[in-house]
C-alpha cells in the first residue's frame, strides 16, 4: 500500500514537472513606458474651385422634359470643355414625379447638374456667369486641395507631426528624471481638413434677368486647415 501511494505521489510530481518545462516564458514586463501624442496643424489656401449649375424642366411628358434638360446640359458640358484650363464634368440627374395639392400625379420634374472646376478663378467667373444666362442656375460653389498641393502640405505635416513627436517624448522623459529614451510604437493619424465656405453671393445667383448682359461671378476662396496627430508610446531610459 505505501509502494502504490509513494508511486502515485512521483507520478504526480513527474507530471507537474513536466508541464512546468513546456509553459511559454512570459514575456518580462517592460517598465517605464510613456503613451503620448502630439498634434500639428497648417493653414491652406486651396488651388482648385468648383461650380456647379443644374437645369431643371417640368412638364406632363417625362421624355420631352428629359430631352429638353439633356439639350441644355450637353450644349453648356461643350462650352466648358472648349474653355481653357476648365475641366468639366456632369453630375446628378434626377426625374421625379409632380403631384398637385389633390395628390395626384400631374406630371414630371427633371434636373440635372453640371460640374466645373479650374485652378483659375477669374476664367472660371467668367465661364459660371455665362453658363448662368443659358437656362442653367448656380446651386452651390466649393473650394479643394489639388492633388499635387495636398500630397506636398501633407508630407511637410507628417515631417512636423513627427518632430514634434520626439520633441515631446525627450520634454516628457526629462521631466520624469531619464536622460533618453526609446521609441515604442508610433502611429501616424490621417490628415484631416476642413473645406472653407463657400460664398454665399454664388450661392444664390442665378439669371435674373434673361437679356442682361453676361457677369463674371467673383470667386474667392478663404483657408482650410490640415491637422495630423501622431500618437504612440516610448520606453524612458537612464
Amino acid at each position: 500500500m505505501k509502494t502504490r501511494s509513494l508511486l502515485a505521489a512521483l507520478a504526480l510530481i513527474s507530471t507537474t514537472a513536466f508541464a512546468q518545462n513546456i509553459m511559454p516564458a512570459q514575456p518580462a514586463q517592460i517598465k517605464d513606458v510613456l503613451s503620448l501624442d502630439a498634434t500639428v496643424s497648417t493653414e491652406v489656401i486651396p488651388d482648385l474651385a468648383y461650380v456647379t449649375l443644374a437645369a431643371e424642366a417640368t412638364g406632363t411628358e417625362a421624355g420631352t422634359i428629359t430631352r429638353e434638360v439633356q439639350q441644355i446640359i450637353n450644349a453648356a458640358l461643350a462650352q466648358a470643355k472648349a474653355t481653357k484650363d476648365i475641366e468639366a464634368r456632369t453630375g446628378a440627374f434626377q426625374t421625379n414625379q409632380r403631384w398637385n395639392s389633390k395628390g395626384t400625379r400631374d406630371g414630371w420634374t427633371v434636373r440635372a447638374e453640371l460640374i466645373v472646376k479650374s485652378k483659375d478663378f477669374a476664367t472660371l467667373g467668367t465661364l459660371a456667369g455665362k453658363l448662368a444666362q443659358q437656362k442653367l442656375m448656380i446651386v452651390g460653389t466649393g473650394f479643394e486641395l489639388s492633388r499635387e498641393l495636398r500630397e506636398r502640405e501633407e508630407a511637410a505635416l507628417i515631417e512636423r507631426g513627427i518632430a514634434a513627436f520626439r520633441a515631446k517624448a525627450s520634454t516628457a522623459s526629462k521631466a520624469f528624471g531619464f536622460g533618453n529614451f526609446s521609441l515604442r510604437e508610433v502611429n501616424l493619424g490621417s490628415i484631416a481638413g476642413n473645406n472653407p465656405m463657400p460664398m454665399p453671393k454664388a450661392m444664390m445667383m442665378r439669371a435674373q434677368v434673361a437679356d442682361a448682359a453676361p457677369e463674371s461671378m467673383a470667386i474667392e476662396g478663404g483657408k482650410t486647415t490640415l491637422t495630423l496627430t501622431v500618437g504612440g508610446s516610448i520606453v524612458m531610459m537612464k
